[in-house]
Parts: structure tokens; sequence; C-alpha cells
């Protein structure tokens, strides 16, 4: 196995998307744009209310690898499924993209491939339910540390932090990438995930990482109320993004705001977070100015809202020249 420019770590989830009014969600107490972990019949219950809807392989950070991929750069992505029918497909979705799964595939017969109900509203906003079964068994045992190298960029998915066991996966992992010379890249991914283990990801944050990524409601639940540019105190460098009302980069005492492009057929929201992270570690990952970085980011996140689904349909390499 050869060493990747960039190691994406997250749950292993196929999404399973369907659209909804936003009564539907009112009526069954969801509030839009959250995730919420839900157990196997609770999510038999909900996705039985429908009889329509697409199936598609999902995860935060397995979608930031494809992207990264897509521009053109050299991804991997570190999860686990189970031995059913939506774990193929998952990994055969990663395989025929071209991206290295390392899996650690979970013999055990009582064990399903996680997934996550995408409820996506008519404004584009997506609420997920999510089962999350298979996903967390993320044993550093099935790691290769030839992987990591000097400069490469470990990505992690905040939701890993939902359960403890991927969560001391996650810090074990920062110890060896720190060892290898690799910098450390972070997103939040919710901001009640955030809420729920601040304390943990203030010590993870000011231990390890290099790049932050989160959007305003995040880094406020993060700094716990406080201003989004007392967020350098804790780390090198953090995106902030603001939906329609662009973004911002911090990096010591100074920010770059990055103007939102507008005009743009909103279908789902799906995975903005996760190809915008995508955008921005390509460019970084080649050395271009945090600036154009941004303005990469934004043009690969105002891309896949634009279709539905959380992985691109055309090569994003075409948004470097435009």
């Amino acid at each position: 196995m050869t060493a990747s420019d960039l190691i994406c770590v997250g749950n292993a989830i196929v999404d399973i998307l369907v659209k909804v009014e936003d009564s539907f969600l009112k009526s069954n107490n969801l509030n839009k744009g959250s995730m919420y972990l839900v157990n196997n019949k609770e999510f038999d219950k909900l996705i039985s209310k429908f009889s329509k809807y697409q199936i598609k392989s999902g995860g935060s950070a397995a979608n930031t690898a494809v992207g990264y991929s897509s521009f053109g750069g050299n991804s991997l992505f570190f999860g686990s499924v189970a031995k059913d029918n939506f774990g193929l497909s998952f990994k055969k979705d990663l395989n025929d993209l071209g991206i290295y799964f390392l899996s650690c595939e979970n013999n055990f017969l009582n064990k399903n491939t996680s997934k996550s109900l995408v409820l996506i509203s008519p404004d584009g906003e997506r609420t997920m339910c999510t089962f999350l079964d298979a996903s967390v068994s993320l044993s550093l045992k099935n790691f290769d540390q030839s992987i990591l190298k000097n400069n490469s960029i470990l990505y992690l998915e905040g939701y890993l932090f939902d359960k403890n066991e991927t969560k001391k996966s996650m810090i074990d992992l920062c110890k060896i990438a720190r060892k290898k010379g690799s910098l450390i890249s972070l997103s939040l991914s919710d901001s009640f995930c955030v809420e729920r283990h601040r304390k943990d990801f203030l010590s993870l944050i000011k231990n390890f990482v290099d790049i932050l990524f989160g959007n305003s409601q995040e880094i406020e639940a993060l700094l716990n109320g406080q201003a989004q540019e007392n967020i350098n105190s804790i780390v090198e460098i953090a995106v902030v993004t603001n939906g329609p009302k662009g973004a911002n980069i911090f990096k010591a005492n100074d920010s770059t705001f990055i103007p939102p492009i507008d005009g743009l057929d909103v279908l789902d929201t799906t995975g903005a977070g996760d190809l915008f992270a995508a955008g921005f570690l390509f460019g970084f990952s080649k050395k271009l100015t945090l600036e154009y970085c941004g303005k990469l980011a934004t043009k690969s996140a105002s891309n896949i809202i634009q279709q539905y689904g959380a992985r691109p349909v055309e090569s994003l390499s075409k948004l470097l020249i435009t």
C-alpha cells in the first residue's frame, strides 16, 4: 500500500435520501439541519413512512475523500462496514472512484453497515437520522501506519466523537500522525455533537489539530458563545462557513473573507461541508494561498448543492481553471 496525500477517517455510512416537507420534520420532533442518532427500530419506523427514496454511499469523511480525488488528489478512506449488501455497495462505490478503502470489516453476524436517513427539505437543507452500527468498530489494528507520511493530511470527522471506541481511535491516530510529521485536520460535523463533547473536542484541537473546519453554529458551540475571532487561541488555521453568507478563514491575527457564489439552484445541501473541506484541503496540499483554498472550497460546495447526493457526478478538476 502506498502513502496517500489525504487520509480521511470517519463513519462508513450508506445514505438513504428522501424529499420531505417541513411539516414532516415538525410532526416527528426533528430540528431542521441536525443529525440524530437512532437505533435500528427507530430507523425502520421512520423509513417505513416512505415508499420512494434514493440509496447512495455516503459518510462525511468518505465524501471528502471522494471530492479530493475528484480534484485529482490521492486520497484514502479508513472506516468500517459489515459483510452485508450495503457494505459491499459502499466498498464498490469507493473502489470504482479510484479510492482505496482501508476497511475494519466487521465479522459479527449481528452487525449491520451503518445507514443514515437523509431528509431533504424544500429549501435543500438536510436533516439526518443515523443508525451507527458497524462503523463504530474502528480498530487501529487494521490501520497501516505506512500510509501516513511527512506533510500528508489526516482528516477526521467530528461525528466519530459520539462513540467512545471511535473517539479513542481518533486520539490514537492523531498521536501516530504527529510522529509521522503529518498535518491533522478536523471537521466539527454538527453543533449538537460539539455540545455533547465540547470538553473533549477542545482537548483534541488544542493538542493535535492544525486545520479546523466548522460552520458558525458549530464554532459558537465550541467557544461557548465567544466571537469567532477567538478561535485562533486554540488552533492555527480555522475555516468557518456561514452558508449563503460566505466563509471566513482565521490564521493568527488575520482573517480572510471568502464571498459566496450567488444565483445557485440549491437542490440538496447534503455534503456541502464535506466538499468544502475537500476543495480547501486540495488547494492547501498544493501550497496555494489560503484565499485561493477558500475560493476553491466555495466552488466545490456550490457545485455539490446543485445536485442530489453528496458525491460529485462530474470531475471537480474543472473548477481549478474557472
